[in-house]
């Protein structure tokens, strides 16, 4: 059967955290995970909110807070700090993503599907990812991030890096990490498409067939 490609993003909000179809399921034990996902939310959509409005360097967690109606002592029981925040939401946003378009292709994805989403929707929100992997992102936050790139990587397409996978997950997750910088980066001008094409070569190089990718989607 043909694969038919789903639209780069699904159309629910940002600041869903996972789209309800991938929301985890809540039971009458559940009072506690659901006053903890509520209390993440809050938070998540107050820093989105506020990263609208004003550069993320000038956020503070008082401002997080206040626009969130939570205390200081909560917030710290689930984050350490906001850029913290900032990488478990956007982590947790990226896996439900990825999740919700695979889920509607019509017939099984390409092999490189989930990285193209990726690129996709970080190229959709750059005010959002800019902070993780724009050249101001911490040491910790890149470490963190380009973990969450090499898990996906050993998630959806580890079984097709032949004998050696971890050397091949390592070599790609920093790649795609390069790539990605320079989308979110202004001062470069690479698209979301060139840095698809680019992570096709990689996979290429690394021994795999450039399955997946899209057919006329030269370089610009």
């Amino acid at each position: 059967m043909r694969n038919s490609r789903p639209p780069a993003n699904s159309g629910d909000v940002y600041v869903s955290g996972h789209p309800p179809e991938f929301r985890p399921e809540t039971g009458p034990g559940a009072v506690l995970d659901r006053r903890v996902r509520r209390t993440r939310m809050a938070l998540h959509r107050s820093l989105i909110e506020l990263m609208q409005q004003q550069p993320y360097e000038r956020i503070t967690v008082r401002d997080i807070i206040d626009r969130a109606d939570i205390g200081r002592s909560t917030f710290y029981a689930h984050y350490r700090d906001k850029d913290d925040l900032l990488l478990v939401s956007c982590i947790e946003h990226v896996r439900g993503e990825i999740a919700a378009q695979l889920a509607r292709y019509d017939g099984d994805p390409p092999a490189l599907a989930p990285i193209e989403i990726l690129i996709r929707l970080l190229d959709a929100h750059p005010d959002v990812y800019r902070p993780l992997v724009g050249p101001r992102a911490n040491t910790i936050v890149l470490r963190s991030i380009r973990q969450m790139y090499a898990e996906l990587l050993a998630e959806h397409l580890g079984d097709r890096l032949g004998p050696d996978p971890a050397a091949a997950i390592t070599f790609l997750s920093w790649g795609l990490y390069g790539l990605l910088e320079s989308v979110m980066d202004p001062r470069q001008d690479v698209t979301a498409e060139q840095a698809y094409r680019h992570f096709a070569r990689l996979w290429a190089a690394s021994g795999n067939s450039p399955e997946g990718v899209p057919v006329g989607a030269g370089d610009r």
